[in-house]
């Protein structure tokens, strides 16, 4: 289990303070880190693997590039397997080779406040994440606990497939 501390404060990263409490934007939740390593390791997939349209081939390519390491780091203390999202999509094409993405991942535990959603947390100038409440579909090895929905939004997703760019 872990806690983390995490002010609104750009550029300023989590601490461990060692419990299964974790804090994002303002927002306090349970954390038990290492069943949400369980449930990772029994799926196979995440959603961007799972579909074939071009923005989630795009996005498997990128994906690895486009997640700071503060934010690796976050998913790595909650337990999460950033090959594994919940689901990711393509919002618009910014600019020739820049995309906008979302998407979201979840951890098993549970919110202080359920009804309210985080502060936005800022990881640079393009990359942002937020916790809420889960309503969004999940991994089905996560689908018998109670979670947390982490959810992202990326401004500078490089366009990589060997084909036209969506619009």
């Amino acid at each position: 289990m872990v806690a983390m501390d995490w002010p609104e404060v750009e550029n300023e990263f989590p601490m461990v303070l060692g419990s299964n409490l974790a804090e994002l934007g303002g927002r306090k939740s349970s954390v038990d880190r290492d069943a949400t390593i369980r449930a990772y390791a029994q799926a196979e997939r995440g959603g961007a693997d799972r579909c074939t349209c071009n923005g989630c081939r795009n996005f498997r390519l990128a994906r690895m590039r486009v997640f700071p390491p503060e934010f690796l780091e976050l998913l790595d203390r909650l337990g999460i397997d950033p090959r594994k999202d919940g689901e990711v999509y393509r919002n618009a094409r910014l600019a020739p080779g820049r995309h906008n993405y979302g998407g979201w991942f979840h951890f098993i535990g549970t919110l202080d406040a359920p009804d309210s959603d985080s502060g936005l947390v800022k990881f640079g100038d393009d990359f942002s994440a937020y916790i809420c409440r889960a309503t969004a579909p999940r991994l089905p090895s996560l689908n018998q606990h109670p979670v947390v929905q982490l959810e992202f939004n990326a401004d500078a997703v490089p366009w990589l497939l060997d084909e036209p760019e969506a619009d």
